[in-house]
C-alpha cells in the first residue's frame, strides 16, 4: 500500500516527499547525489589499523651456576694463581721480613730524634717512612695468604750509640742486609706476586743502603 503524506487537505505520495528532500540536499551540498551509496568524488577506504610496535625481545633469566660452575664465581677459587698454596711455602719468611721492618722503622724514628746532623735526620726519617710503607704491603700479603691479620709483639727501641758514624754504619749493614735477605727470597718462592713484591723492597733496601754509605762518607770526610 503507498505510503500517502497530507499537507493543508491534500494528499502527497512518498515520491513526491523525496523530491522535497532533494530540494534541501541541493542546498545543503549542490551536485552530490543524496541517494548513492557512496557520494561521487569520495573513496571508501578502510580505516587502517596502526602501525604495531617491533616486537621486543624478552630477556631470560639468568641462571646461577650449577653444580660443579660454582668454582666460577667471583671468589669461589681455593687456589689462586697469586698469593695462594705457592706463597704458603714463604711465609715465614715473609713473617721474619714484617718484624724485620718494624723494628728497623722504630730504630730510624728514635735514631732521627738524637742526631744533631740535619740530613742524617732527613735520610732517617725517611727510611722510617719508607719501612713503614713496606709494613703495610707486606701485612697485606699475609692477609692474603692466609686469610687472617698478623699479630706482632709491640717493642719500645732503646738507642744507644757512641757516635753518629757508628749509628749509621748498622744503619747500613741493617739495610744491605734486609736486600740480599729480599733478593734470595724472591728468587726461592714460586708465587709470581710474592716474587715482585720482595724483589721491589729488596731494590728500596739496597738504594737505602747506598744512601747511608754516601752520607757516612760525607760525615766522615
Amino acid at each position: 500500500m503507498e505510503n500517502t503524506i497530507f499537507d493543508g487537505g491534500q494528499e502527497m505520495s512518498a515520491a513526491y516527499d523525496y523530491r522535497v528532500y532533494d530540494r534541501v540536499w541541493q542546498r545543503v551540498s549542490p551536485g552530490v547525489d543524496p541517494y548513492a551509496e557512496q557520494p561521487s568524488g569520495v573513496e571508501s577506504t578502510p580505516p587502517s589499523a596502526p602501525p604495531s610496535a617491533p616486537a621486543q625481545p624478552v630477556p631470560l633469566p639468568i641462571q646461577p651456576p650449577s653444580g660443579g660452575d660454582e668454582a666460577l664465581l667471583p671468589g669461589a677459587e681455593k687456589n689462586p694463581c697469586c698469593m695462594g698454596s705457592e706463597a704458603q711455602d714463604s711465609l715465614e719468611v715473609l713473617k721474619g721480613f714484617l718484624e724485620e721492618e718494624m723494628a728497623g722503622r722504630r730504630h730510624c724514628m728514635a735514631l732521627a730524634c738524637c742526631v744533631r746532623s740535619p740530613s742524617a735526620a732527613r735520610l732517617l726519617r725517611r727510611a722510617a717512612a719508607e719501612k713503614q710503607a713496606a709494613c703495610r704491603d707486606l701485612h697485606g700479603a699475609y692477609y692474603l695468604i692466609t686469610g687472617s691479620r698478623y699479630a706482632s709483639a709491640v717493642a719500645a727501641e732503646h738507642v744507644q750509640f757512641d757516635s753518629l758514624p757508628e749509628a749509621l754504619r748498622a744503619c747500613y749493614h741493617q739495610e744491605a742486609c734486609n736486600g740480599f735477605n729480599y733478593r734470595r727470597a724472591a728468587g726461592e718462592t714460586m708465587d709470581l706476586c710474592l716474587q715482585k713484591l720482595f724483589t721491589r723492597l729488596g731494590d728500596q733496601a739496597y738504594r737505602r743502603s747506598e744512601e747511608i754509605m754516601s752520607l757516612l762518607g760525607r760525615i766522615l770526610c
